[in-house]
């Protein structure tokens, strides 16, 4: 089998499939932001959520 370049429509982006463990990780460690999250699906979008409402009451706890 051979590799296939897809350009168009898809100049400078990918998509890549992750676990939601490993995502809200990489959101709670700053790595990536939710601005920089699009074309999310259901389960992606829950975790983005989730993970910027638990960042936001971790950020009230500390006193900032």
């Amino acid at each position: 089998m051979g590799f296939r370049q897809v350009t168009e429509g898809c100049a400078g982006k990918v998509r890549v499939e992750i676990p939601s463990a490993l995502l809200a990780q990489l959101i709670s460690s700053g790595a990536l932001v939710g601005n920089d999250c699009i074309c999310l699906d259901n389960n992606a979008r829950k975790t983005l959520w989730q993970s910027l409402l638990n960042l936001s009451t971790n950020f009230n706890k500390v006193g900032l």
